[in-house]
């Protein structure tokens, strides 16, 4: 191996992971705390919408998280009991739906590797592995340090506003 090899071998073996592993860390429970909380939104809207609801129609309410999403779909979306009043926050949870789930699964199921570059910038790489349809189906998400920060702005941002309209949605509930 060639000097510059060395140097780069060094780099790597000097870098700080004490800081990068608990900076990475702070990141992913950063992730974990927005989703629960919108999580927690879903569940009290959904129980919301059981007690307002009339005698006729049957609010499920199952017990796992992508259960209760679709529960809430179904209740204020398109042709369900509360469509009208829930149009407006329909509308945003699919689209948090849409760019959040999946990266919920990987982050909250895959395993999460830390790689550490020259600059000292970390890149994670998380690895899933689920069943589809009897088949395994496997996941690969490379996100760097910046992206990832990205990444965490956005579902902050997407979780309150969905947040807040199912608080709205549940203000005008006739309980």
């Amino acid at each position: 191996m060639g000097s510059e090899g060395q140097n780069l071998e060094l780099k790597s073996r000097d870098a700080d992971w004490d800081a990068v592993f608990a900076e990475v860390n702070c990141w992913r429970g950063a992730c974990m705390h927005h989703f629960s909380t919108v999580e927690m939104a879903v569940t009290e809207t959904l129980l919301a919408l059981s007690v307002a609801a009339p005698k006729s129609e049957n609010i499920r309410l199952r017990q796992l998280i992508g259960q209760r999403f679709e529960d809430l779909a179904s209740t204020i979306g398109p042709g369900g009991p509360f469509s009208k009043e829930g149009y407006a926050a329909f509308t945003v949870l699919s689209e948090y739906r849409a760019r959040q789930e999946a990266f919920r699964a990987l982050l909250c199921h895959g395993a999460i590797k830390v790689t550490v570059d020259q600059g000292g910038q970390w890149t994670l790489v998380i690895r899933s592995l689920s069943i589809r349809s009897r088949q395994a189906e496997r996941g690969l998400a490379v996100l760097e340090r910046i992206d990832a920060h990205a990444r965490l702005n956005a579902l902050k941002s997407e979780g309150q506003k969905l947040t807040s309209l199912l608080g709205q949605l549940r203000k005008i509930l006739p309980i």
